[in-house]
């Protein structure tokens, strides 16, 4: 299948990811589809094969050319000396500061992201890559910064959650690799607030919302199982699912009429099973296990209400933007939710959904049966979660400041020596 014709006064821009594809990573799928459809040439590089198994069909949508960077061994160990070689004079300078970053680094991971940040400047450079960006401010961030010392290719992060909120972030190297990019892009101003009274305050920092692909929703809406309260996401602590299970025992005490479905996989997952069966909800609550974004959708047509009950971890991860949220609000699907993070910037209590105390099951509980009961309460949150998602989460309108900001950074048709 051809690619469509970009729009050659736009940057090429090079993606750098961890792990491509993956499916708990609908935000990367959305951003790489919507930056095609505005005319962007992007060219995908990933540190990882997949592993998930299952993967989204919106996916052979995506034009754009993905690279394995070669892993560390001695056949890509010897290729990268010899991509050093086809670099020019620019990457003998910035090696000694790529090699400085690296000894700040844990050094089981030196030798393995060098090797693959020499092919990523190779590559990107052959390829006339004008701008590289990356999402985590973890190795994806630390290849692109290792790519750009090498070469002068300008590049941005994206800074999501656990990369800015676990006690193991190293607040160090985070600040030298945010001063070097053209801006670092985060999912909401709670990251923001976190990244510069916590990490950085003399970076760039740009908040731009996550968005969704509204005109790709499913415009079929059967009709709602009133009684049914639906989970989507990865099985972790920081999803906080123990506190749903126990608040689905009091509504179960409670002779409250409904049935839960959790929807994901994850570490958490045989815990939760046993907590569940403990708690007596064999009958009334399913694990249901991964699924494609498809089915996810489909069970947001059907469910009466959406359950994020999210909370700190005790390594301090937290959600940040949950792309479920935004998804639940576009489908009218009213949202119980918790204060974590950029969820009030998603959800105002009592108006797209209910806002309740992080870790709390008789909070949670209380609030979960009054949006399965109250049908004026339900109706008007259903009404507005739309509207909140075309103002503020639109794919089509979110996308036009990332835009921006890569051809503002990326240098043309000179690629300046790396500062």
């Amino acid at each position: 299948m051809l690619r469509p014709s970009p729009d050659r006064s736009l940057p090429r821009v090079g993606y750098v990811l961890k792990k491509y594809p993956r499916l708990s990573e609908t935000f990367i799928l959305d951003e790489a589809l919507a930056l095609e459809a505005a005319g962007v040439d992007v060219s995908i590089f990933s540190l990882r094969l997949p592993d998930d198994g299952r993967f989204h069909a919106e996916l052979a949508r995506v034009r754009a050319p993905v690279e394995y960077l070669p892993e560390f061994g001695s056949a890509s160990t010897l290729a990268s000396f010899r991509a050093l070689e086809a670099l020019d004079g620019r990457a003998r300078g910035g090696l000694g500061r790529a090699l400085a970053f690296l000894d700040r680094l844990p050094p089981d991971r030196r030798a393995g992201l060098l090797v693959q940040a020499l092919h990523l400047a190779e590559r990107a450079t052959r390829q006339g890559i004008e701008h590289l960006h990356a999402h985590f401010m973890t190795v994806a961030a630390h290849a692109a910064y290792l790519a750009h010392l090498l070469t002068g290719i300008p590049f941005s992060a994206t800074a999501h959650a656990k990369d800015l909120y676990r006690e193991s972030v190293d607040a160090a190297v985070f600040a030298e690799v945010a001063r070097a990019a053209s801006a670092v892009v985060t999912v909401c101003e709670a990251n923001r607030r976190h990244i510069e009274e916590r990490l950085v305050a003399d970076a760039r920092v740009e908040v731009i919302y996550n968005g969704v692909p509204l005109d790709r929703l499913p415009a079929d809406r059967p009709p709602r199982d009133r009684r049914l309260v639906l989970g989507v996401g990865r099985l972790v602590p920081k999803k906080g699912y123990g506190v749903l299970l126990e608040a689905c025992r009091l509504l179960a005490d409670r002779g409250v009429a409904f049935r839960c479905v959790l929807v994901g996989d994850g570490e958490e997952r045989p815990r939760l099973e046993a907590q569940r069966d403990r708690l007596g909800l064999r009958g009334s609550v399913e694990l249901r296990g991964a699924a494609s974004r498809e089915e996810v959708l489909g069970c947001m047509t059907r469910a009466a209400v959406l359950a994020a009950p999210c909370v700190t971890g005790d390594d301090g991860n937290r959600d940040a933007l949950p792309t479920v949220l935004l998804e639940a609000l576009a489908l009218g699907l009213p949202v119980v939710s918790t204060p974590v993070g950029g969820i009030p910037e998603i959800v105002d209590d009592g108006v797209h959904g209910l806002v309740v105390p992080e870790g709390d099951p008789v909070a949670l509980a209380a609030m979960l049966e009054r949006a399965l009961g109250d049908d004026r309460l339900w109706a008007r949150m259903a009404e507005a979660g739309p509207r909140r998602a075309a103002e503020r989460f639109d794919r089509a309108r979110t996308l036009d400041r990332l835009v921006e900001l890569f051809a503002g950074s990326a240098r043309r048709p000179e690629l300046a020596v790396a500062r």
